[in-house]
C-alpha cells in the first residue's frame, strides 16, 4: 500500500492503482490549467487539448466551426453597418424612447397644474356669481315683504350695481348655453365603461405614436427623388448547383459538407438569420398566367380556401345533393312508417278475428254444413233407389 498526495486530498491507494491515479491527476491538472489560460486570455479563441485526448478531433472541429461562424457574423454585421449605420444603436434608441416618455410625463404634469389653476379660478368666479345671485334673491324677498310700503318712493340704483347684475345675467346665459351643448353632445355619445376604455385606448395609442415619432429619424434620400430610369440587368433565375452553393458558402465563412455525389448534406447550413426568402420566378408566374388565360372563361371562380372543394358552383351542387338526399331519406322513412302502421293494423284485425270463440264458432258452422251436405246426399240416394 502506498500514500499518494493530490492537490486537494490524501488518498490511501494500492500500488497497482498509484500509476493510474497519477496519470489521471496529471490530465486533470492540465485541463484546469487550460481553462484558466482561457479565462486570462480573452482575445485568443484557442482551446488547449491534451494530445492523448479522445475528443481532440471533435474540439478542433467545433473550434473551426465557431471561428468560421464568427467571421461570417462579423462580415454580415459590417455589411449591415455600411447599409445603415444605426442598425445596432439599441442603447441610443432606448434612450430616445425614455426621453420621449419623460417629456410626455413632464407635459402631462404641467398640463395638470394648468388645469388645476384654471379650475380654482373658475371655482372662485362661480362662487362669486352664486353669492351675487343669493344677495339678489334676498333683496327680492325683502321687497316682497315690504309690499307697497315704499311704492311711492323713488328708487336709486348705482351703475356699479347695474353692471354687476348684467354680469350675473351673462354668466347665467353662458351656463345655460353650455348645458345645452353638453346635452346635445352626450345625446349620441358613448358613456359608462365603454367610454372609459375607449378613452384609455386613445391615450395609450397617442403615447405610443409620440414615442415612435421621437425615435424615428427621417433618413435623407440618396439619389433622385423620382422613378429611376436606369436600365438594370434582369435577375438570373438559373438554378445553381450544390457545388457552386458550397463555394459561395465557404467564401462567406460558412461550413458546408458535400457527399460523394457533390450534393450538400444539410442545406440548413446555408440559411442566415431572419426570413430566408428568395425572389419569385417571374417566368413561372408568366406561364401560370398564360395557362389561366387559355382556360375556359366560364370556369367558376375557385376560392383559395382550406377545404376539399371551394368553388361556388361545387358548394351549391353539394348542398343541393345533400338536400335531395335528406328529402329521399325522409320519404323512405315515411313510407316505412306507413307500412309498419298498416301491418300493425292488419295484425290487430287478424288477432281480433282469430280468437278462440270465433274459431270454435267457425268449426261448429263448418261441421253443420258438412252434416247437412251428407244428409242431403243420403236423401237423394234413397229417392233414386225407390
Amino acid at each position: 500500500m502506498g500514500l499518494h498526495n493530490t492537490n486537494c486530498h490524501e488518498v490511501l491507494l494500492l500500488p497497482s492503482q498509484q500509476e493510474h491515479r497519477a496519470a489521471w491527476c496529471c490530465s486533470s491538472s492540465h485541463k484546469a490549467s487550460s481553462v484558466l489560460s482561457l479565462d486570462d486570455e480573452d482575445t485568443q479563441d484557442v482551446v488547449h487539448v491534451a494530445p492523448s485526448s479522445k475528443d481532440a478531433h471533435v474540439n478542433k472541429t467545433l473550434l473551426a466551426g465557431n471561428m468560421a461562424s464568427s467571421k461570417a457574423t462579423q462580415k454580415r454585421m459590417e455589411q449591415e453597418v455600411k447599409i445603415d449605420a444605426t442598425v445596432y444603436q439599441y442603447d441610443e434608441v432606448w434612450d430616445r424612447m425614455q426621453e420621449a416618455k419623460e417629456r410626455q410625463k413632464v407635459a402631462k404634469e404641467s398640463d395638470a397644474k394648468q388645469r388645476k389653476v384654471e379650475g380654482l379660478l373658475n371655482s372662485a368666479a362661480t362662487r362669486r356669481l352664486d353669492r351675487l345671485r343669493a344677495e339678489e334673491k334676498m333683496l327680492q324677498l325683502e321687497r316682497e315683504m315690504e309690499g307697497d310700503e315704499f311704492a311711492d318712493k323713488e328708487a336709486f340704483v348705482t351703475q356699479a350695481y347695474k353692471d354687476q347684475m348684467a354680469e350675473v345675467r351673462n354668466a347665467e346665459e353662458e351656463e345655460r348655453q353650455k348645458e345645452d351643448a353638453e346635452k346635445k353632445k352626450q345625446k349620441g355619445a358613448v358613456t359608462g365603461m365603454a367610454y372609459f376604455y375607449r378613452k384609455l385606448l386613445e391615450d395609450s395609442e397617442q403615447k405610443h405614436e409620440e414615442t415612435v415619432a421621437a425615435v424615428t429619424e427621417r433618413k435623407p434620400l440618396i439619389g433622385p427623388r423620382g422613378p429611376s430610369l436606369t436600365i438594370t440587368k434582369p435577375a438570373d433565375f438559373t438554378p445553381v448547383s450544390d457545388v457552386e452553393l458550397a463555394r459561395l458558402a465557404h467564401e462567406q465563412g460558412k461550413v458546408v459538407e458535400l457527399n460523394d455525389d457533390n450534393q450538400i448534406v444539410d442545406k440548413r447550413e446555408l440559411l442566415s438569420a431572419g426570413l430566408n426568402l428568395s425572389a419569385p420566378n417571374t417566368r413561372r408566374v408568366r406561364l401560370q398566367m398564360m395557362t389561366k388565360k387559355s382556360e375556359d372563361k366560364t370556369e367558376p371562380h375557385v376560392h383559395r380556401a382550406v377545404g376539399t372543394t371551394a368553388s361556388r358552383r361545387e358548394i351549391t351542387a353539394r348542398r343541393t345533393a345533400e338536400i335531395h338526399q335528406q328529402m329521399e331519406e325522409e320519404h323512405e322513412r315515411q313510407q316505412a312508417q306507413k307500412e309498419r302502421d298498416a301491418e300493425e293494423s292488419r295484425q290487430r284485425i287478424v288477432a281480433k278475428r282469430n280468437s278462440e270463440v270465433d274459431v270454435e264458432d267457425a268449426r261448429v258452422r263448418y261441421l253443420e254444413r258438412k252434416r247437412r251436405k251428407l244428409e242431403e246426399g243420403a236423401a237423394t240416394t234413397v229417392d233414386t233407389e225407390t
